[in-house]
């Protein structure tokens, strides 16, 4: 009911996701790539994602799924805020327009978020894990706004990158989910709740399968819009994507 304009995603759509990358071009590009290589490594150990010692199975159980994509999209709902609060205040402190940037950085901000509304509905983490969001949330926070303020144009790319890694995790779900067999295998069949179809525009008979396949296309709209903000960046650019996109 409260969501701001979004794109809706028909069933092609959803369906047709590629997995690619951006070759870094310039420090700042290698950077940010590096950046985040390094983050997902120490977090797929963290979430079980990844197989450490030779004893472990590599089986990843509906526990280690939703904490994984839980506290990848509280991550992924900071970056877009961070940025639209400074596009906000350079405009109160110039006395002139924004050119749109804003309303596209809120817009993906809040999109995140309704991510971490979905799964919440299928699972409710820990007081561990709480406690452990907001630790990573200020440091976070805090070093994204600095960031920010210091090279934008990489801030982007890193968002960018970021977003690369998110279409690769919900790829690797839905394969997971089209397995008989797996943990997460129900999602196939179980019922999507009524606000994500309301949200995606999804059939009334939707499955949560659909929903992360309308979750996986939004992250690569995100990687898209975030590329282009940091191909393109200066201070007086002109945001290129109209409310919606």
């Amino acid at each position: 009911m409260y969501a701001m304009p979004h794109p809706f995603w028909n069933e092609e759509a959803r369906n047709n996701v590629k997995i690619d990358h951006k070759e870094p071009q310039t420090f700042g590009d290698r950077f940010a790539h590096l950046f985040i290589q390094s983050m997902r490594i120490g977090f797929d150990v963290l979430s079980g994602y990844r197989k450490v010692f030779p004893w472990q199975n590599n089986i990843i159980s509906e526990k280690k799924w939703i904490n994984r994509v839980l506290f990848l999209e509280t991550v992924a709902g900071v970056p877009g805020f961070v940025a639209g609060m400074h596009r906000h205040l350079r405009s109160l402190r110039g006395m002139k327009r924004d050119l749109g940037w804003i309303h596209t950085l809120l817009e993906e901000a809040e999109n995140e978020r309704v991510h971490l509304l979905t799964f919440l509905t299928i699972k409710k983490p820990s007081l561990i894990f709480r406690t452990g969001v907001i630790l990573a949330q200020l440091w976070y926070v805090a070093l994204f706004s600095i960031a920010y303020m210091i090279q934008p144009r990489v801030c982007h790319r890193i968002v960018g990158y970021l977003e690369e890694e998110a279409v690769k995790t919900y790829t690797h779900m839905i394969e997971e989910i089209e397995i008989e067999g797996s943990s997460i295998h129900s999602w196939k069949t179980r019922a999507a709740h009524q606000n994500s179809i309301e949200y995606w525009n999804l059939p009334e008979n939707a499955t949560l399968l659909d929903v992360v396949k309308a979750i996986r296309k939004d992250e690569e709209h995100h990687k898209e819009v975030n590329h282009k903000f940091a191909d393109d960046y200066t201070q007086q650019s002109e945001n290129p994507f109209p409310p919606g996109y």
